[in-house]
C-alpha cells in the first residue's frame, strides 16, 4: 500500500513539474541588448526616429526600422510590404489587418527580438508571445481567408512576390489555425511560441507586440528572462522550489 501511495505522489509531483515548467520560457540563445536582427530588413542598431516616423510609435525612441518602412504601414488598406502580399485571398478585414501591422511593427522595429535570432538572416525563433495577444489576434482574423497556413514556406515565390500555390485553396482562419495558439505557432513558422501567461500576468516572461503606450512594454519581461535587475528573490526561491519537487518526483518514480 505504501508503494502505491508513493507512486501516486510521484505522478502528482510530475504533473506539477510539467505544469510549472510549461509556464517558463526557454532562454534565448544569447543576451543581445540594444541590438537589431542581422540583415537588410533592420538597422545595424536601434536609434531614435524623427517626425517622419509614422506608426509603430512604441518603438520610435529606439527603433530597428526606418521611418520609410513605417510610412508603408501608415497607408490605408495595407496590401503588401516590400512585395510580400497579405491579400492574395482578398483584402484583410480592418481588425485582422491591424494585428498584421502590429506584428510587422514588432518584428521590424522592436529592439528586443534579437535575443531570439534564428539561423537565417532577419529570422527569429520561438519568441514567446502572451496568450491573450494570440487569442485576440485569432478572434480578429477568424473570418478572414488565406491560401497559405505557414506564411514563410507555403507560398509560391516569383520575382520577389508571393502567390497562392496552384494546389492551394482560400480557407478561413478558423479552419486553418483553429485557435490563438495555432495562429501564433503556425502562421509565421517557428518565429513565435504561444505562452500560457497573459500580458497582465504578474512577473510575466512573455512578450507583447503592441501597446497603446509609447513606452516599451517588454523591458521588464526581458529582464526577468535573463535575471537582470529583477530585485525579486522570490523568483529565485520559486525556481529552486520547483526544481526540488521535480527531482523528488524523479527519485520516487525510479524506486
Amino acid at each position: 500500500m505504501y508503494l502505491v501511495e508513493m507512486l501516486v505522489m510521484a505522478l502528482v509531483f510530475e504533473s506539477f513539474c510539467l505544469s510549472a515548467l510549461s509556464q517558463q520560457v526557454q532562454r534565448p540563445k544569447e543576451y543581445r541588448p540594444n541590438t537589431c536582427l542581422n540583415g537588410s530588413k533592420h538597422k545595424s542598431e536601434p536609434t531614435a526616429e524623427d517626425s517622419s516616423y509614422k506608426t509603430c510609435l512604441t518603438w520610435k525612441d529606439a527603433a530597428c526600422c526606418t521611418a520609410e518602412f513605417t510610412q508603408q504601414l501608415a497607408s490605408a488598406n495595407v496590401s503588401n510590404i516590400d512585395g510580400f502580399h497579405w491579400n492574395r485571398c482578398g483584402q484583410l478585414s480592418e481588425r485582422c489587418e491591424r494585428f498584421f501591422i502590429e506584428i510587422e511593427c514588432f518584428y521590424r522595429c522592436s529592439p528586443n527580438i534579437a535575443h531570439w535570432h534564428g539561423s537565417f538572416l532577419s529570422s527569429i525563433n520561438h519568441l514567446p508571445l502572451c496568450s491573450d495577444y494570440c487569442d485576440n489576434w485569432f478572434e480578429a482574423c477568424a473570418s478572414d481567408v488565406t491560401c497559405a497556413a505557414n506564411w514563410i514556406t507555403d507560398w509560391e515565390y516569383r520575382n520577389g512576390n508571393n502567390y497562392c500555390r496552384n494546389d492551394s485553396t482560400c480557407r478561413n482562419y478558423t479552419e486553418v489555425y483553429g485557435n490563438g495558439e495555432g495562429i501564433c505557432t503556425i502562421l509565421w513558422g517557428n518565429s513565435f511560441v504561444y505562452h500560457n501567461q497573459t500580458s497582465l500576468s504578474e512577473d510575466r516572461v512573455c512578450l507583447v507586440p503592441w501597446t497603446n503606450q509609447k513606452e516599451n512594454p517588454n523591458l521588464a519581461a526581458i529582464n526577468r528572462i535573463f535575471g537582470i535587475n529583477s530585485g525579486s528573490p522570490s523568483v529565485m526561491i520559486a525556481s529552486i522550489f520547483i526544481l526540488i519537487f521535480c527531482i523528488s518526483a524523479l527519485i520516487l518514480q525510479s524506486q
